[in-house]
């Protein structure tokens, strides 16, 4: 049995299944969330975790403290849901607007 996510903005509603991060889910839907290392440590994927329960899985505590987790974050990269969830994270439309492309080079 999966859980429901719905996806803030645009109230989007996918379902993951039983043990699947939200970022897997998502992508298996077709909605192309922030990610980078894929491996709960680099933060690119951190999102709001509006309504429901996630286990935060293999997120490390650099890549999420737990003042963020406290405050209802998560690595979506290894986030899994416990509970129907509603999301917050942007989407889009390719790998290359994960880059910052005003970052400092050197």
């Amino acid at each position: 049995m999966g859980f429901r996510i719905t996806l803030q903005p645009g109230n989007h509603t996918f379902i993951a299944e039983a043990g699947e991060t939200s970022l897997e889910a998502a992508k298996k839907h077709g909605h192309n969330l922030p990610h980078g290392c894929g491996d709960g440590t680099c933060g690119m994927c951190k999102g709001n975790v509006l309504q429901g329960t996630v286990d935060h899985g293999k997120s490390t505590y650099i890549g999420l403290p737990a003042e963020e987790r406290d405050a209802g974050l998560a690595l979506f990269c290894s986030a899994i849901p416990t509970s129907d969830l509603v999301i917050e994270s942007r989407e889009t439309s390719s790998s290359w607007d994960m880059l910052d492309w005003d970052a400092p080079t050197g």
